[in-house]
C-alpha cells in the first residue's frame, strides 16, 4: 500500500480517540435521504413512524392502504426491498410494481365506479380527474374508501365517477407450498399470450394498410382502362378524391401501427430482460458460477436478438406475410397464369437458403465466438491489468491480443462476404423476376388478354409481393437467432430456482444457531471427485468452530454448503433441526451472515453497502456495527461520513483491513444467528489482523461461528476445530490439536 493510498483512510487525531462514542455519533454526517420516496418510507419503518409519513406523491399515499387492505401481513423488509431506488416521486407504474414484488398483480379495466362489483374490491381507481382512491368495502351505496389526495379513509356515498380501475390478484402461494405453472407450456409463449389482443389489433391495421395498397393498382388500372380509354374526364376528380383519402388513412393507420409495434417491442424486451435477469439471480450458485463472467454476458447479449426482431423490420414482415396471398390472388385474377412467377421465385429463394443458409451459420458462429473470445481477453486485461504490468508481461499479452483480433476480424469479413453474396444474388432474382412479368405482360397486351392498365397494375402488385418474399429470405439467419434466444430463454426458465418467495419453503423463526451435519457428500460434476466426501459433525448454538486443512481439502466447498449456496447430493444439513432443502433460501440467508474470501462493495454509498445485509437498519444501526467492527472512527474521518460513495476503482485504492472490516460491519447489521468466515485472514497486516481477532472476541458466545482459516492465531480461538484431508473428515476436536495436525502434515 502506498502513502497515497493510505491517506485515503485518515488516521484520527490522538484526541479524536480520546472522545466516546456519544461523540462519534453526534459528529456523523446526517444522510440526504429525504428527496428519495423510498428512503422516507424506508426510515419510516426502520423507526416505525408510518403515520408521520407525509406523502406528495398520491401514488406512495396509497402503498400502505391498498396493503392493509389486501390482507398482506409479510415483514417490513420484504416492503423496503420492492421499493425503486433513487426516485423521488413514485407513479402508477412504480405502485403497480412495488405490488408485483410482493405478490399482487394488477389488470387495469376502463369502469364506470358504480359498476364496478364489490366483490372485485379492493381496488385502486383513478379518476378521469386524476383523484386516486382505493376502493376497500361497500354497503349498499356507501363506501369505504380512502382518499389519497387528502390522505385519510372515508366513509360515504360516492357520484357514479369515470376512470380506470386497477384489480389486484394475490399469486402468493400458501401453506408453504409453491404455485404450480404451466411446465409443459413454454416460457415464452405464455409470455406472447399476454399480448394476443395487440397483435390482433396490429394484424387488424395491417390488413386495413394491404387492403389500401391494393386499391392504388386497382385505381390506377381504372384510370388507364376508363378513363384514358373512354376519354371519361368527369369521373378522374372523384376517383383522385377516393384516392387521396385512401392515402391519408393509410398514412395515419401506418404511423399507429408503427408505435403500436413499438410499444409492443418495448414492453417484450422489458419483460425478457427483468425477467431473465431475476431467474439468474433466485439460480442456485453452482449453475453460473463455473462459467466466466464473459461468456454469461454473452449469453445475456445473445437475448438482444428478441429485442432486435420486435424492434426491427422483421416483426413488420411477419406481420405482410399472410398479405402476400391475397396480392397473389388478385394478380391471378387481373393477369392470370403470371401469379405463378413470384411463386417460382419463393420456390428458387427456398431452395438457394437450404444449401446456403448452413454455410452462412457456420460464418456467423465462428465470428461469434471471436467476438466472444475478444471480449474474454478484454475483461481479462481490465480486471487483472496490475498482474500483467508488475510481470512485464505488456508485450506478450499484446501479442495476444492482435492475434485474437485480428481472427475477429477476418471471421466477420467471412461472414460479411457470405452475406453480401446471399443479398446481391436475392436481388438480382428478384430484378429478373419484375422484368421476366414485363416481358410476359407485354406478349399478353399485345395478344389483347391483357389491358395496358392491368399490365401497370399487375407491375405495381408483383412488387409488393416480391419485396416482402425477398426479406424474408434475407432475414432468415435472423430469424434463426431469434429462434435459438427464444428456445434459450425457455431453457433458463425451466430451471429450478432457490425457494425465495414470501410462503415458499419453510421459514425460521428465532432461530437459534445449531447446525447438524450428517454424512454430507458432494461433488462438482459428475466427472470429478468429491470435493466433500461423508462429513459429520455438530455444531452447538453459540460454538465457535474452525474448519481447517491444506489447499484443496474441500474447506471452501464444505462452508459454501452450510451457507446453502449448493445442496448436499448426500446426506444431510439441519438447522435447528430443520433440514437445509425445506427451508426458504432468502430466509435462510438472512438468518447467516457469509463473509466470503474476497471482500466485495459495490457502487454507491457506504451506508447503501452496510444496508444490503439489513434494509431496515437504522442509522443507530450502522453506527453501532461500525464500532463493533472497529472501523467507525475511520469511516467518519472519510469527507463524507457514511455517505462516502465506494465501489468501481475507489475500493481497489482502499487499504484492504478496511475492506474486511467493512464486510464485518455489513454482517453485524445483520440480525443473523450464524457467522461464516472464509479464510478472513488473507491480504490482511498485522495490525488489521489483531483488530479482526478483536472482532471475534466480542461475538464469541453471543452466534455460533463457522471459520475456514489456515491461521493458527484464528484456530486457537475456536472451541473446536475440524480437519479436512481430500473432502474427508479426519478430526473433530480441540483446536489446539488440530493446529498440531495441520502443522505436521504440512
Amino acid at each position: 500500500m502506498t502513502t497515497q493510498d493510505n491517506t485515503m483512510i485518515k488516521n484520527p487525531s490522538p484526541d479524536k480517540e480520546n472522545k466516546n462514542i456519544s461523540d462519534d455519533k453526534a459528529a456523523a454526517k446526517k444522510f440526504d435521504e429525504s428527496r428519495f420516496i423510498s428512503q422516507a418510507i424506508s426510515n419510516a419503518l426502520r423507526h416505525d413512524k408510518i403515520d408521520e409519513l407525509q406523502f406528495d406523491s398520491p401514488y406512495a399515499a396509497c402503498i400502505f392502504p391498498l396493503l392493509e387492505a389486501l390482507g398482506w401481513h409479510n415483514n417490513a423488509r420484504d416492503l423496503v426491498e420492492a421499493l425503486p431506488h433513487f426516485v423521488e416521486q413514485l407513479d402508477l407504474v412504480d405502485l403497480r410494481n412495488i405490488l408485483i414484488s410482493l405478490g399482487f398483480e394488477s389488470q387495469s379495466c376502463s369502469k364506470r365506479l358504480k359498476k364496478i362489483k364489490p366483490e372485485l374490491y379492493p381496488c385502486l381507481y383513478e379518476t378521469k380527474q386524476g383523484d386516486l382512491l382505493v376502493l376497500i368495502d361497500k354497503n349498499k351505496d356507501e363506501y369505504v374508501y380512502y382518499d389519497a389526495v387528502e390522505g385519510e379513509k372515508k366513509t360515504g356515498q360516492l357520484p357514479n365517477l369515470k376512470g380506470t380501475a386497477y384489480f389486484f390478484t394475490d399469486t402468493n402461494p400458501t401453506h408453504g407450498i409453491s404455485s404450480k405453472e404451466n411446465k409443459s407450456e413454454a416460457w415464452f409463449s405464455r409470455l406472447t399470450k399476454r399480448f394476443n389482443k395487440m397483435v390482433i389489433h396490429l394484424l387488424a391495421m395491417t390488413a386495413i394498410v394491404n387492403i389500401v395498397a391494393l386499391l392504388i393498382p386497382l385505381f390506377v388500372m381504372v384510370v388507364y382502362d376508363k378513363v384514358i380509354g373512354s376519354k371519361s374526364i368527369e369521373t378522374l376528380p372523384y376517383l383522385l378524391a377516393g384516392v387521396s383519402i385512401l392515402i391519408v388513412a393509410d398514412l395515419a393507420l401506418r404511423l399507429l401501427k408503427s408505435r403500436l409495434l413499438g410499444a409492443l417491442a418495448g414492453r417484450i424486451d422489458y419483460l425478457i430482460g427483468v425477467e431473465t435477469f431475476r431467474q439468474l439471480l433466485f439460480l442456485p450458485p453452482l449453475f453460473t458460477e463455473r462459467s466466466s463472467v464473459a461468456s454469461q454476458l454473452s449469453r445475456l447479449k445473445q437475448f438482444d436478438s428478441i429485442r432486435d426482431f420486435f424492434t426491427g423490420s422483421s416483426a413488420a414482415i411477419i406481420l405482410e406475410l399472410p398479405f402476400v396471398i391475397l396480392f397473389i390472388a388478385v394478380i391471378a385474377a387481373i393477369a392470370g397464369w403470371i401469379a405463378l412467377i413470384p411463386v417460382i421465385m419463393a420456390a428458387i429463394y427456398a431452395l438457394i437458403a437450404f444449401f446456403w443458409i448452413p454455410y452462412l451459420n457456420a460464418k456467423l458462429l465462428r465470428s461469434g465466438q471471436a467476438k466472444t473470445a475478444k471480449q474474454n481477453i478484454l475483461m481479462q486485461t481490465l480486471s487483472g491489468r496490475k498482474e500483467i504490468k508488475s510481470i512485464g508481461g505488456e508485450s506478450v499479452w499484446w501479442e495476444r491480443f492482435r492475434e485474437i483480433s485480428g481472427e475477429a476480424v477476418y471471421s466477420n469479413y467471412k461472414y460479411f462476404v457470405a452475406n453480401g453474396i446471399l443479398a446481391s444474388f436475392s436481388q438480382s432474382l428478384m430484378t429478373l423476376s419484375g422484368i421476366t412479368v414485363v416481358g410476359f405482360g407485354a406478349l399478353s397486351v399485345i395478344e389483347g388478354s391483357m389491358t395496358m392498365g392491368a399490365l401497370i397494375a399487375t407491375m405495381a402488385l408483383i412488387w409488393r409481393v416480391l419485396s416482402p418474399i425477398q426479406s424474408i429470405f434475407l432475414a432468415f439467419p435472423k430469424f434463426q437467432q431469434a429462434f435459438k434466444s427464444i428456445k434459450q430463454i425457455d431453457q433458463l426458465m425451466r430451471l429450478g430456482t432457490e425457494k425465495h418467495g414470501q410462503h415458499s419453503g419453510l421459514l425460521l423463526r428465532d432461530f437459534q444457531g445449531g447446525i447438524s451435519i450428517d454424512k454430507v457428500s458432494f461433488r462438482y460434476g459428475p466427472n470429478s471427485d468429491p470435493a466433500i466426501l461423508g462429513a459429520t459433525f455438530k455444531i452447538e448454538p453459540g460454538e465457535m468452530v474452525a474448519i481447517v486443512g491444506n489447499t484443496g481439502s474441500g474447506k471452501s466447498t464444505l462452508i459454501k454448503l452450510i451457507a446453502g449456496m449448493y445442496k448436499p447430493q448426500a446426506g444431510s444439513i439441519m438447522f435447528d433441526k430443520m433440514d437445509i432443502r425445506q427451508l426458504n433460501s432468502m430466509e435462510l440467508r438472512r438468518s447467516i451472515a457469509y463473509i466470503p474470501q474476497e471482500s466485495k462493495l459495490f457502487h454507491g454509498t457506504i451506508a447503501q453497502n452496510l444496508r444490503l445485509n439489513n434494509a431496515l437498519a437504522s442509522d443507530d444501526d450502522l453506527t453501532h456495527a461500525a464500532e463493533q467492527a472497529g472501523v467507525l472512527e475511520q469511516i467518519l474521518a472519510l469527507p463524507d461520513g457514511f455517505d462516502t460513495r465506494i465501489g468501481d476503482n475507489f475500493t481497489e485504492r482502499l487499504p484492504p483491513g478496511f475492506l474486511r472490516s467493512i464486510s464485518m460491519a455489513r454482517a453485524f447489521i445483520s440480525p443473523a444467528t450464524i457467522f461464516l468466515l472464509d479464510e478472513p485472514g488473507a491480504s490482511l497486516d498485522d495490525n488489521a489482523d489483531q483488530n479482526f481477532m478483536n472482532q471475534i472476541k466480542l461475538i464469541k458466545g453471543k452466534r455460533s461461528i463457522v471459520m475456514v482459516s489456515h491461521r493458527p492465531s484464528h484456530i486457537r480461538l475456536a472451541d473446536k476445530a475440524i480437519l479436512l484431508d481430500q473432502g474427508i473428515v479426519q478430526f473433530v476436536g480441540p483446536s489446539d490439536e488440530a493446529v498440531k495436525l495441520l502443522l505436521g502434515s504440512v
